[in-house]
């Protein structure tokens, strides 16, 4: 399963064949988790510790 090729192994493809729109998609894929991520982390959050409020 680890030796699959990965978003990170195609994004390094992309970028040395120059395939710059696939690279770009890889980049916002990539940023779009990242704030999903954070946004559940913080809604998580608020919901196992409620001391925390976002008003």
């Amino acid at each position: 399963m680890f030796s699959w090729p990965g978003l990170g192994r195609e994004l390094v493809a992309a970028v040395s064949a120059s395939d710059y729109p696939l690279a770009q998609g890889a980049f916002l894929m990539i940023a779009v988790v990242v704030i999903a991520m954070n946004l559940l982390a913080d809604l998580l959050y608020t919901l196992l510790d409620p001391r925390i409020s976002h008003a």
